[in-house]
């Protein structure tokens, strides 16, 4: 039996050899037609490396019309590339490859299957612009936007870091006027802290885009503290006993009120802010007159004006049957008396706003042309902006108030020289 087994494996081995080999190829002729190669073309992002040389030289890309990626042909058997997707390679540009300050080589390899697949030998390229690097300090300024809760005011806001620092392009950070960090005090009452997103902002007030900055911080503490507020009347004491010959009319403010801040127990004192009896003393008064104070000294203990409100204050003493208001006098109808020989003197404005005072009938048909007015320059010496006396005379049923105004006087360029003689014989008599 054995025998007969070794006698039917040695029969014709030849044949049965040939016939091997000839399987092995008709199996590799069908697993060919079957799973033949086919090539494909993926495109993949390039992720640049060593970027870091452009900064040391004072330089930053940027990639040429935002195209970032590059295409590429992979030939592998259908079996492989029918599992290959673009994240199974990568495209590397090295910084370090830059060729003629505008592109650098991209290299392609497989991470999966790489024994299996080859990628196309044509160069792909990344294009960059380069940009001039720069490093700028701004200060951050702290702001608040949104509606303030009642009786309260916003006392003080800061913010920590107050300076940030900015690294981008040269052309890009030079558009930058300002920084800002705001927080909302919407429906707050009481002092928060609280990160927020600086702001850039141009001269025009645009935004600027920092998506090519890097920023020493990207966010901002800012601080909001609250302080109680107040509205208080302005009340005026006056001394003195006003002429017989007049009718006193009315005393009025201007603001009438103002806003005072402080502790609640401290705001809850006081009622009004009084201004004294020495200010207005109705013995000196000839007629309509006003004048400003300044009410600072005159506030409580424990309270301070809110912020942005003034502490000048005007006040409108009037007779009975008159009113107050203003006028702009042009400087071509006040005249300059008594100036010194040899110098020349002027107004340092076009025009001087005055106070008069009557009838609204005839306030109201008061031009300001007919004012008519003069400065007694006698006083005065070579200089800028010397304080003076503008005097006026009072036109039919109207008072004009006489004003301080500033004079300045200077060498006259057309003064003679007999007229310089005889300033100089003056001087040396005296």
């Amino acid at each position: 039996m054995k025998q007969k087994i070794i006698n039917a494996l040695t029969k014709d081995i030849g044949l049965k050899i040939l016939a091997i080999i000839f399987s092995f190829f008709l199996w590799l002729v069908v697993v060919n037609i079957d799973d033949p190669k086919q090539t494909r073309t993926f495109t993949s992002v390039v992720t640049v490396t060593n970027a870091d040389v452009l900064t040391q030289a004072g330089k930053l890309y940027e990639i040429k019309d935002g195209v970032n990626t590059v295409s590429f042909r992979v030939t592998a058997k259908r079996s492989i590339i029918e599992k290959l997707s673009p994240s199974d390679f990568s495209a590397i540009a090295d910084m370090n490859n830059l060729e003629n300050a505008e592109r650098i080589p991209v290299t392609i390899a497989a991470k999966s299957y790489a024994n299996y697949v080859t990628i196309s030998s044509r160069q792909n390229y990344l294009y960059v612009i380069l940009k001039d690097l720069t490093t700028e300090r701004f200060v951050i300024s702290a702001q608040t936007s949104g509606t303030l809760e009642p009786e309260l005011a916003v006392e003080e806001v800061t913010c920590s870091p107050t300076v940030i620092t900015v690294t981008g392009p040269q052309e890009e950070v030079e558009k930058i006027a300002s920084v800002v960090a705001t927080a909302n005090i919407t429906g707050v009452s009481s002092n928060f802290t609280e990160n927020v997103i600086p702001k850039f902002y141009d001269k025009d007030g645009e935004t600027v885009d920092t998506s090519n900055f890097n920023l020493s911080v990207s966010t901002v503490s800012v601080s909001v503290a609250f302080v109680n507020t107040k509205a208080v009347d302005i009340v005026v004491k006056t001394s003195g006993t006003l002429s017989p010959e007049l009718t006193l009319g009315s005393i009025k403010t201007d603001p009438s009120s103002v806003m005072i801040i402080g502790e609640a127990s401290a705001l809850n004192d006081v009622s009004n802010i009084t201004i004294p009896d020495t200010v207005i003393n109705l013995s000196n008064l000839t007629g309509s007159f006003t004048t400003s104070v300044d009410i600072s000294s005159y506030l409580p203990d424990g309270v301070q004006l809110s912020e942005g409100t003034s502490s000048k204050v005007a006040i409108y003493v009037t007779m009975a049957g008159e009113t107050a208001s203003t006028v702009d006098v042009p400087a071509e109808n006040i005249e300059l008396k008594n100036v010194p020989r040899g110098l020349a003197a002027a107004l340092d404005s076009k025009t001087v706003t005055v106070n008069v005072f009557g009838s609204e009938q005839a306030l109201a048909s008061l031009k300001a042309d007919s004012v008519k007015g003069y400065i007694d320059c006698t006083a005065l010496g070579e200089g800028e902006g010397q304080n003076a006396v503008l005097q006026f005379e009072n036109v039919d049923g109207v008072t004009i108030q006489n004003t301080s105004v500033t004079v300045s006087v200077i060498a006259d360029p057309n003064a003679t020289e007999e007229d310089s003689a005889t300033e100089s014989d003056e001087t040396k008599e005296d």
